[in-house]
């Protein structure tokens, strides 16, 4: 919803406007106000090669030991909400073009220092699910969720016969000791269970070398 803002951001604190709506602090008693509603509604024709951002946020470290995160999005749920709700929605649109290379909703990409040697561990994509000690399991509850849709039975059909679960790039042929291996004997000790159009499966496993 529209909403009209009647005075000038950061009006009537002493450090002036553009420091009250870019250097809000609630401690700080000459601070400034807190921005609420922004919409963003960028349209470009841009056929080059240079990166349209509407919003480029970058945030440098340069203290040992400090604790960061660049950009943090909170959904306070005080309420049962509706059919849906997301802390970070992000969506690209195909239905009126497409795009020669790699497309995604969201990308995750981590680079690693060539001169790194501290120990620590890194993952491009980090999941954690709180769980509290008087949860009663009554919830359908997973790690991952994972959809398809469509607008028909063919559709859905034609996905079925030609797309993957998982395109994993880069593991090279499959060798003994390597992430993607061989393996001598195809049985598997344990499961993984995973539901697919509401039936479970397991994804065997077996012991590492055995």
């Amino acid at each position: 919803m529209s909403q009209t803002i009647n005075k000038a951001i950061g009006e009537g604190f002493p450090k002036g406007e553009l420091y009250a709506a870019l250097a809000y602090d609630e401690t700080d008693k000459f601070g400034g106000m807190k921005i609420k509603g922004i919409c963003f509604d960028v349209t470009s024709a841009s056929t080059g090669s240079s990166v349209i951002k509407p919003i480029d946020l970058t945030l440098t470290m340069t203290g040992t030991g400090g604790l960061a995160q660049s950009f943090k999005s909170l959904l306070d749920v005080d309420a049962r909400l509706g059919s849906y709700a997301n802390a970070i929605y992000g969506i690209i649109d195909f239905t009126g073009g497409s795009i020669t290379g790699l497309g995604s909703a969201i990308c995750a990409e981590m680079l690693m220092g060539a001169a790194m040697t501290a120990a620590g561990t890194y993952g491009v994509l980090e999941l954690e699910l709180g769980i509290p000690a008087s949860w009663t399991a009554v919830q359908s509850l997973s790690l991952i969720y994972a959809q398809v849709y469509g607008g028909d039975g063919t559709a859905l059909g034609l996905f079925n016969h030609s797309a993957y679960l998982l395109n994993v790039v880069g593991l090279g042929a499959a060798d003994t000791g390597h992430i993607f291996h061989t393996i001598a004997t195809p049985t598997g000790t344990h499961g993984l269970r995973i539901l697919i159009d509401g039936v479970g499966y397991d994804i065997l496993l077996k012991a590492t070398g055995a």
